[in-house]
């Protein structure tokens, strides 16, 4: 027993020593980078945050506190320079994709384009893809999206004129157009006027696990045995929640493959023709359903929010919607580029409501880097926030957190590209812009149009 006490006193001294050293090298090698002090030698700071709901306002608190970029872990820093977020991004950068997008992997069995790190595999995929999302090989993307579009206008309408809670019906909007889009065919949310299947629900407390496993390598590891994923994750045999999505997703994936393979010419009809396997697009196809549909849906709730607030803004947008187009039941989006004041309304909602989550974090190249007079050790962490690069006051002016629309077409061409490129880094930029964004800006466009 004696024997078994030193042992066990030697080995909790040997892994207290451990943290110890570990955590003063990771305190050295970020010294230069202020901020909270308990974010000097840990990843706590960041997890009580996330488990208090209050992350993002407390990296855009630190940044305004610590100057940018801030220090948010051991070995992890925050930006709101949006020059540097594309530095980090741009094609031939030596930056590379963080522990951050293992959590991506929603399906165990392979990749999506989003998780991919390897940036020979990653290109080579997006490349695949990238037909499929912008739609050039898709002769039915703006009818699909129209004829959602008519469906949620009729969907409004059966309420008579009573109050109608607008934020569920958006949400299921957005995931009949993505189905419909992706998959040949809606899920039926807005027929059935109902969380079908208890999904929305079960989706946003998804989402916040995600955002510990992905800022968390020991969750990461914990949430990733076998033994967790039997008993908690999504399955396509599921009777509720998230699983049933994914049978509905998985049975479109199969009806293309085999020898009575259906032939569309539709989204996942161009990744079969590009040579995605069966399981590659049931991996894609998870993907879809998890990134592609809240993201589109925060930002119609809320540009119709600030519409509804801003009558001001509201009259000069119908202004222009009837000057312009009149009442017309489909407007072609290549006519809808043309109105200035509805594509500053949505760039404005973007950039006071950021769609997309989480911290996007890319890592320092061998030999690290320097941008601007900074130098990034190799193997730093570098992250983003969104909310505090589209609310810089240097970039948009001392009312940057107000709705103003006009913001984005006044000053000159310097001005407003600018603040234009600073807002479109919420969709990513270079090697990493979002695949998504053609369909994501046709359906914003066409759908604030109809229902305003």
């Amino acid at each position: 027993m004696a024997l078994l006490s030193r042992i066990a006193v030697a080995a909790v001294t040997l892994l207290a020593v451990y943290y110890i050293v570990g955590s003063i090298l990771s305190y050295r090698r970020l010294r230069q980078f202020k901020g909270p002090p308990l974010a000097s030698f840990s990843r706590f700071w960041l997890f009580w945050k996330e488990c208090r709901g209050t992350l993002p306002h407390a990296q855009v608190a630190a940044l305004e506190k610590y100057g940018s970029p801030a220090r948010i872990g051991h070995d992890l820093l925050v930006t709101d320079d949006a020059e540097l977020i594309r530095h980090i991004n741009a094609p031939g950068s030596r930056w590379t994709r963080s522990g951050w997008y293992d959590a991506m992997r929603m399906d165990p069995r392979q990749d999506n384009v989003f998780s991919t790190r390897n940036e020979e595999a990653h290109v080579n995929l997006k490349a695949k893809e990238a037909g499929g999302y912008n739609g050039r090989d898709i002769n039915s993307l703006e009818p699909d999206i129209d004829t959602r579009i008519g469906e949620l206008i009729g969907l409004i309408w059966k309420y008579e004129g009573r109050p109608v809670d607008f934020a569920p019906k958006v949400r299921y909007f957005v995931l009949d157009v993505l189905s419909t889009v992706a998959f040949g065919r809606p899920f039926g949310f807005m027929t059935a006027d109902e969380d079908q299947w208890g999904y929305c629900q079960t989706s946003d407390d998804f989402t916040l696990i995600l955002g510990l496993t992905a800022n968390h390598s020991s969750v990461r590891w914990l949430l990733g045995q076998d033994w967790i994923q039997a008993i908690a994750a999504p399955k396509t045999t599921d009777k509720s929640g998230i699983g049933p999505a994914l049978a509905f997703a998985h049975k479109a994936v199969s009806e293309r493959y085999g020898p009575d393979a259906k032939t569309r010419k539709d989204m996942l009809g161009h990744f079969v023709n590009k040579g995605l396997s069966q399981v590659q697009c049931e991996c894609e196809a998870f993907l879809q359903i998890m990134a592609g549909t809240d993201s589109s849906a925060t930002i119609l709730r809320c540009a119709i929010f600030s519409l509804a607030g801003n009558p001001r803004v509201y009259a000069k947008l119908r202004a222009e919607i009837d000057s312009m187009i009149g009442q017309y039941p489909s407007v072609r989006y290549s006519k809808l580029l043309t109105l200035e004041y509805l594509k500053a309304v949505i760039w404005e909602t973007i950039r006071l409501f950021p769609p997309l989550f989480g911290l996007k974090e890319k890592c320092a190249p061998v030999g690290g880097d320097e941008f601007k007079g900074v130098f990034y050790p190799e193997g730093c962490g570098v992250a983003t926030c969104d909310a505090a690069v589209t609310r810089r006051k240097d970039v948009f002016g001392d009312d940057a957190s107000l709705f103003r629309p006009e913001r984005l077409l006044e000053g000159d061409d310097a001005l407003r590209r600018n603040r234009m490129q600073t807002v479109e880094v919420a969709f990513g930029s270079g090697r990493y812009l979002c695949l998504g964004k053609h369909i994501a800006m046709i359906e914003l466009h066409k759908t604030i149009v109809a229902v305003s």
